[in-house]
């Protein structure tokens, strides 16, 4: 997946600004998919030149214009393609596991690894918790403003689909959690008492 594709979901439910979006992925779109706020504005630029988002500006000031983006008809058309594919796994990556694999060289570190590992988690959890539940209560702005204007049935997959990736990354955090917890059981068994 690549940023484009998270900018053009983002743009397929309201227009919105450059800032909008660093916010989104700092917050909702950041659970799935993170982008530096540097990387948002050149990609905002190249969708504008190929046609698929459009840009309109409001002067703030003299020499100060804002921009708001929203999505094209080829934007949308370029989307739906995007979402009509399987999807792409990336290579695996996982710095975490890779530095308990080579943990043996510091076991003295290991309890404060799986626990900072666990309390990660658990943030994790609570957060998207929190969101979930804000989408459950119809409470979450921009969910609000994407089933807005659907039919029932149209607006029932919107939110079914949102807590469908909510509710499986929380599985997965809940996984990490238990296995973390496994781990620190494991670990008192084979610490040296003090």
């Amino acid at each position: 997946m690549s940023l484009r594709y998270a900018i053009l979901g983002y743009l397929s439910t309201a227009p919105g600004t450059g800032y909008d979006l660093a916010r989104q992925f700092d917050t909702g779109l950041g659970w799935f998919w993170t982008a530096n706020h540097s990387q948002i504005y050149p990609e905002l630029r190249r969708l504008t030149e190929e046609g698929l988002v459009e840009r309109d500006a409001t002067a703030i000031s003299e020499n100060v214009d804002k921009f708001v983006y929203s999505l094209t008809p080829a934007g949308r058309e370029a989307l739906r393609e995007w979402t009509s594919q399987l999807p792409v796994y990336p290579p695996n990556r996982d710095g975490e596991r890779l530095q308990l694999i080579f943990g043996d060289e510091t076991p003295e570190a290991l309890h404060a690894h799986l626990t900072a590992h666990r309390d990660h988690f658990v943030q994790r959890r609570q957060r998207l918790k929190e969101t979930l539940d804000a989408i459950d209560a119809g409470t979450h702005e921009r969910v609000k403003a994407r089933v807005a204007n659907r039919s029932k049935k149209a607006a029932a997959i919107t939110l079914k689909l949102r807590q469908l990736a909510y509710a499986g990354d929380i599985a997965r955090a809940e996984t990490e959690i238990a296995w973390a917890e496994d781990a620190l059981k494991w670990l008192e068994t084979v610490r040296p008492q003090k």
